[in-house]
């Protein structure tokens, strides 16, 4: 049930008028309860209701009601749809603009709300004439009488029939009202999301603002952008906006939907055009109706998101309180901003493009494409980064400087791709000894690499505890790789590796290279397959 507002007047009679917050919608409201007052008092019944028909779905929509005594019932029935199909005799007075009376028990009373009205009611007389203007219905005029035994006389028939008059006029005073305002909201709707497109570049913000002016634009009570794979053929959720925080699916933002599962979204996407479905057509699909119940929606509109020529998503917006058809403008208003939605997805992914386009020259630039460990040009950027910050807080920096034993062997005996495959093992195993975030791996030329170890914990001065035991790990990983190859002649594979740590051994990047690098040579004249501390001549 929408917004409501509820009036007690002097004379202890009250009123139920269905109206949004808005001024123009107040002032509209009061006019319709008033006259719904003045007809009740002409007429001399407890109670009046006037109700609005919207053609294009076949629903009447109790607009205003005025009742001495307000019941429950009454208060719900204010701002619902009711359908003509489920409502014969009301169907009977906007279709045949007949003037029809009820008393308990007739026929009329048993079909004008699909139940026995005049009991659930608590009526005893009732008379409903319909409200035109010119040659077209706009609604329904209702008059009950519930305190007292009445008889409507043919006099009364044609002094409601009157009123009626006076009520057509009220009804198409709000269209024109409605009407003025519906194009100031979506001129506003336009208007946001254009300024929504210059003023941020955060994506998820500007389609929520889309999304959001769509809603309002249209007044519907939900709206969905999709983004559009083509190579998966599916539709991911990206933003929504819901009038009602309560009408919510369990799927997160982001939730990917095979586009073959969803039969609006592929007619859209094949045709380019938009698609309407609606609960009310006989002809609609059998999966379509069953996914419009499970999402609790009674009309869907979609439109195609199309930039640079191709499909890049779909705008929804749909109702669930009535089958609703959408108008041509309503519909022309709704490409428009799928228009402004679509530009700012085709150019989200063409900037995405550019920033992995750019991620991928920077690892480029700074990676070893053989073994994925960081390159030479890297490496002494990030220690010299390192010594500085080490200086600046008094922390020990440690260095480990790596080479393959007998690596020449290898190519000369196996060829250059098991060499090649035996580099990647390594790698891989470096990658797995080192702190993840902290230590930094590179392959410093041919079989030879280095590992920058900060921060290096031990309880002698240096670190060197912990870098002996980090070189340790990765000395005895290396021994127990497998061979890249299948051959009984594999010699199988070892490193030397050289220590040295700042400030014990060195005062700046270059002197740390060079003290660890003498380690290591040190480690290869004494049998190699070794940890070897740098130590002065």
């Amino acid at each position: 049930m929408r917004d409501m507002e509820y009036i007690e007047s002097v004379q202890s009679s009250h009123a139920l008028v269905h109206q949004d917050a808005d001024n123009e919608h107040a002032m509209i409201g009061d006019t319709l309860v008033q006259l719904a007052e003045q007809i009740a008092t002409a007429l001399d019944c407890s109670q009046c209701c006037v109700y609005e028909y919207i053609a294009e779905s076949s629903v009447l929509s109790a607009q205003a009601l005025w009742s001495r005594v307000p019941t429950p019932h009454d208060i719900d029935w204010v701002g619902e749809m009711h359908r003509l199909s489920d409502t014969p005799g009301f169907a009977r007075v906007i279709n045949d603009r007949e003037v029809l009376v009820s008393y308990p028990g007739s026929e009329a009373g048993d079909t004008a709300t699909g139940f026995d009205g005049a009991a659930f009611w608590g009526e005893k007389a009732a008379i409903w004439a319909p409200v035109v203007y010119g040659d077209v219905v706009l609604g329904m005029l209702e008059l009950t009488e519930k305190e007292r035994e009445r008889s409507f006389t043919k006099a009364d028939e044609r002094l409601v029939g009157q009123m009626a008059g006076l009520a057509a006029v009220a009804l198409h005073n709000a269209r024109i009202s409605r009407a003025a305002e519906e194009r100031n909201r979506q001129l506003s709707a336009l208007i946001g999301a254009s300024r929504a497109m210059t003023s941020t570049l955060d994506l998820d913000e500007l389609l929520e603002v889309v999304c959001r002016q769509a809603a309002l634009a249209l007044d519907t009570g939900s709206s969905y952008i999709y983004e559009y794979d083509a190579e998966a053929d599916a539709m991911a959720w990206l933003a929504e906006h819901q009038r009602d925080p309560s009408h919510a699916f369990e799927e997160p933002l982001g939730t990917v939907y095979p586009l073959e599962d969803l039969p609006q979204d592929l007619a859209v996407v094949r045709t380019r055009r938009p698609v309407e479905v609606r609960l009310d057509d006989p002809g609609l699909d059998d999966v379509m109706r069953r996914q419009l119940l499970e999402w609790g929606e009674q009309s869907s509109l979609m439109v195609p998101l199309v930039a640079g020529g191709a499909v890049v998503g779909a705008l929804e917006v749909s109702e669930a309180v009535y089958p609703r058809h959408f108008t041509e403008q309503e519909i022309a208003l709704c490409v428009a901003l799928g228009e402004q939605a679509a530009v700012a997805m085709h150019n989200a992914q063409l900037y995405r493009r550019l920033q992995e386009q750019k991620e991928t020259i920077e690892r480029q630039a700074t990676m070893d494409g053989l073994t994925g460990l960081f390159n030479h040009r890297f490496f002494w950027e990030r220690l010299r980064d390192e010594v500085a910050r080490a200086d600046r807080y008094e922390q020990p920096l440690s260095l480990l400087m790596l080479d393959l034993d007998d690596f020449k062997r290898v190519n000369d005996r196996f060829g250059h791709p098991v060499g090649d495959e035996l580099l990647r093992t390594v790698g891989r195993a470096l990658q797995a000894q080192v702190r993840q975030g902290a230590d930094c791996a590179a392959r410093y030329g041919g079989e030879e690499f280095a590992v920058i170890l900060p921060s290096t914990r031990s309880e002698r001065s240096g670190g060197l505890d912990g870098a002996v035991a980090t070189a340790e790990r990765i000395r005895r990983a290396v021994a127990g790789l497998r061979a890249p190859v299948v051959d009984a002649a594999w010699p199988g594979i070892t490193v030397s590796i050289g220590v040295a740590t700042l400030p014990v051994h060195a005062a700046d990047a270059e002197e740390l290279v060079t003290r660890a690098d003498r380690a290591l040579y040190a480690a290869k004249r004494l049998r190699k397959d070794r940890v070897e501390v740098y130590a002065p001549d």
